[in-house]
């Protein structure tokens, strides 16, 4: 391991401690990982860099800082788990072998059974029973997209593509896309459509625990996106594509799904190019605060029938909406009219309330991510 390489982690390590606010997150545990390696280092060849000074020293100031934030290096480790090997933890910084856009096989069929059995061979499992300690030891994962996009930042790569997160209080890691280039990156991405390759008309517990694939087409799970946005404040960025290759945005500054059973919808702060198809501003077809209904599973507020019958897949209804960006996939741009339904729509996208879109990409990051990002940028001058 060299020395200019801890040199430089040494010179980021008093930003990613005080981000974390005394937090023991992934990226610390990396760093102590990283400390061991400098000190059995230094014991066996006792090398010196005038320009560095002795590696004695630079572990000692690597523990000061460590210490100065309250991090114990020593008690982080679960005794009865194997230490992460640093390479295998610098190894999952690299995105997994994927097409971002490979297709995957389509459902022939969405009946209950088929869906509890997608649902035991899912994607993305659920996580119906936080763990039962802090899990500090989280065995080379990290919490989100933005701390790998940290971790790649610091040793020079950046990249998207598919990941393993895992949550706090998340059992199992996730498989996600991050989305590293979109506004700085950072994004994890919760839901994405390009091809219409997998079905979305399905039950509540295909919802609940996901569906698909995080190198295609995919819907993380309702349980995974209240362990995900609960550990944090998140933003939401939504990116739209229609048929003839205009794209743009909903951005919103807050986002969050609430525990099981009703997974309400909590969103605020509206902007961007694409409209608010949350509509916060219109008591009908306003989303925030709305339960996720699906087909069999009807927790809207309209009194005369199922919104996700009438609309499609599931989604956050009160007694209307201007949106379902979870509506069947529609490829015939000629025959989008109310006989065939709605589709994928966003309806202030183009103000047409018959239009189906090509591309989506709902994606959720902290809130605090920019700030941590200018504050990287400041400790590297």
């Amino acid at each position: 391991m060299s020395f200019i390489h801890v040199f430089v982690v040494t010179a980021v390590l008093q930003w990613s401690v005080v981000a974390g606010e005394g937090r023991t997150d992934q990226l610390t545990l990396l760093l102590c990982r990283v400390w061991e390696e400098c000190l059995e280092t230094a014991i066996d060849n006792e090398l010196e860099h005038g320009e560095l000074g002795t590696p004695q020293a630079i572990c000692g100031d690597f523990l000061d800082m460590l210490e100065k934030h309250g991090v114990d290096c020593e008690i982080l480790q679960d005794p009865e788990e194997e230490t992460t090997d640093v390479g295998e933890t610098l190894s999952s910084l690299e995105p997994n072998s994927s097409d971002e856009e490979q297709q995957q096989e389509s459902p022939t069929t969405t009946d209950d059974e088929e869906d509890r059995k997608r649902g035991d061979n899912k994607q993305h499992p659920s996580q119906n029973h936080p763990a039962s300690t802090d899990d500090l030891w989280r065995g080379g994962y990290f919490d989100d997209c933005s701390e790998i996009h940290t971790a790649q930042a610091m040793f020079g790569s950046v990249a998207s593509g598919v990941f393993s997160i895992k949550p706090v209080h998340v059992n199992e890691p996730i498989s996600v896309y991050c989305d590293q280039t979109t506004d700085e990156g950072g994004w994890t991405v919760i839901q994405r459509r390009f091809d219409g390759s997998i079905e979305f008309f399905r039950n509540i517990g295909a919802y609940r625990d996901g569906f698909g694939d995080s190198s295609g087409e995919y819907w993380l799970g309702l349980d995974n996106m209240y362990r995900l946005t609960h550990q944090n404040a998140y933003e939401l960025y939504i990116e739209l594509e229609d048929w003839v290759g205009n794209v743009k945005y909903a951005r919103y500054s807050t986002f969050s799904v609430g525990p099981g059973g009703d997974y309400i919808l909590s969103v605020g702060g509206f902007s961007g190019t694409a409209g608010d198809g949350f509509q916060l501003s219109d008591s009908t077809y306003n989303n925030n605060g709305a339960k996720f209904s699906t087909r069999n599973h009807d927790q809207d507020t309209y009194s005369s029938g199922s919104r996700a019958e009438f609309y499609g897949p599931g989604w956050w209804y009160h007694t209307n909406s201007r949106s379902n960006l979870n509506g069947p996939y529609f490829r015939d741009t000629d025959e989008f009219n109310g006989n065939n339904g709605v589709g994928v729509f966003w309806v202030p996208f183009n103000n047409e309330f018959y239009y189906s879109l090509k591309k989506t990409k709902m994606m959720v990051r902290p809130t605090d991510f920019s700030t941590r990002v200018v504050n990287m940028r400041l400790e590297k001058k």
